[in-house]
């Protein structure tokens, strides 16, 4: 058996699987009936009859319900927008094309996080991964998307890849340029929830997962120089918005997402602060589910047994300091997302998968039956996890309008 996560012929499954699946969006037409969704697949559609020059600045265009939302659309950047409005260029429908960008970004998600579950812990591991992140309500509920989330996933993943390729002495430059590109497209795709893969990335570097002498501060030159080019990057769109539309984006961007809120506090809301941390932290149980059970089951067979945080930093072991990381980025969104008045689920999607990751392993540790039938099914059936990843999607595309929001 090859010891590659993702065999050579595994990876054809892998890509004949998403072309049939996008074959089938565009033949079927298919629409969400998420809000969200419908929101950004109409604007990539109309976007994609505006001159090129344009793409930068799409605007309402009567999308959204409520009145007030006219003129520039500057809820987020328009990164979302560019790949679908591109490939209506090649002939795909741009608002079935932006249901492709979308599963095309769920699909690398998957695959990042089983290489990193792989690095961290063992390729059965990570192949567990593979198959189980399909298998939990958060991935029912995000099948099939046209928004943020997936993508937001992907640039936090790809921002974590840079940073660990600066193990290779040789790598700086690419570590750079990844990380640069995750921090970019975050900053593009959702604006100032940036700051949730800026705070990942803070985290991986502080808890330093595949450990090594002298990495910690590679890690942050690399980050400091990402920062620098995303700045630089930020300066890039505002004078090409400006060009385009004779005004300035981040200005009214910021008013935009920041003068409607209020930021709640201890001392001046306190009820309202903890409705919302049990909101997220209950997210954070469901969405992942079961395999977020396995962690509170583990951790309160291990109550009485748990390392202070300096312990956790000092062992050697790669698959501990993964944990170590999962908890504290999630508790990181949940302490960043919280105070805000304004609060949606889907915030803390990175964060729900990456508590999914750590769950997944934990699983196949305290329930090796588990583990044992994933790897007997793996042996016997060619190409399982991007079987499933077609099986569901198709299901999806056939059944979706019955199956239930889990």
């Amino acid at each position: 058996m090859s010891r590659r996560l993702v065999p050579g012929a595994e990876a054809l499954a892998w890509a004949g699987g998403f072309l049939l699946v996008a074959l089938l969006l565009v033949i079927l037409r298919f629409t969400s009936d998420d809000p969200d969704s419908a929101l950004y697949a109409g604007l990539a559609e109309r976007l994609a009859a505006e001159p090129v020059a344009r793409w930068i600045a799409p605007e309402w265009w009567g999308f959204w319900p409520e009145a007030l939302m006219t003129g520039l659309f500057r809820e987020h950047p328009a990164g979302i927008l560019i790949l679908p409005a591109a490939l209506s260029r090649a002939g795909i429908p741009a608002e079935q094309g932006a249901y492709i960008v979308g599963i095309a970004a769920g699909l690398a998600s998957v695959l990042m996080i089983g290489t990193l579950v792989g690095r961290l812990t063992s390729r059965e591991h990570g192949r567990a991964a593979l198959v189980l992140l399909q298998l939990m309500p958060v991935a029912f509920i995000f099948r099939i998307r046209a928004n943020h989330e997936y993508p937001m996933l992907v640039c936090l993943l790809v921002t974590i890849i840079g940073l660990e390729c600066v193990r290779g002495r040789s790598r700086t430059i690419t570590a750079i340029a990844l990380a640069a590109i995750g921090l970019t497209g975050g900053l593009f795709i959702k604006g100032v929830f940036v700051v949730l893969i800026l705070a990942g990335a803070g985290i991986w570097v502080a808890v330093n997962p595949l450990g090594g002498a002298g990495v910690r501060a590679r890690q942050v030159g690399v980050g400091l120089a990402a920062i620098a080019l995303t700045a630089l990057a930020a300066f890039a769109y505002d004078a090409a918005y400006r060009g385009a539309t004779g005004v300035t984006f981040w200005a009214p961007y910021w008013e935009r997402q920041l003068g409607p809120l209020t930021i709640v506090t201890p001392l001046e809301g306190a009820s309202a602060l903890a409705s919302h941390v049990v909101f997220y932290v209950s997210r954070l149980l469901w969405h992942p589910a079961p395999w977020s059970a396995a962690l509170v089951i583990a951790g309160w067979r291990r109550r009485h047994t748990w390392k202070r945080w300096r312990d956790w930093l000092r062992t050697t072991s790669s698959a501990e300091r993964g944990l170590l990381f999962v908890l504290g980025f999630s508790a990181a969104s949940v302490i960043i997302l919280s105070p805000s008045s304004r609060f949606a689920e889907r915030y803390a999607f990175s964060a729900t998968y990456a508590t999914a990751a750590a769950g997944v392993v934990v699983a196949c540790v305290i329930w090796p039956r588990l583990a044992a039938t994933i790897r007997r099914i793996d042996a016997a059936i060619p190409a399982l996890p991007a079987l499933i990843w077609t099986s569901l999607m198709v299901l999806r595309l056939v059944a979706g309008p019955v199956l239930p929001r889990l």
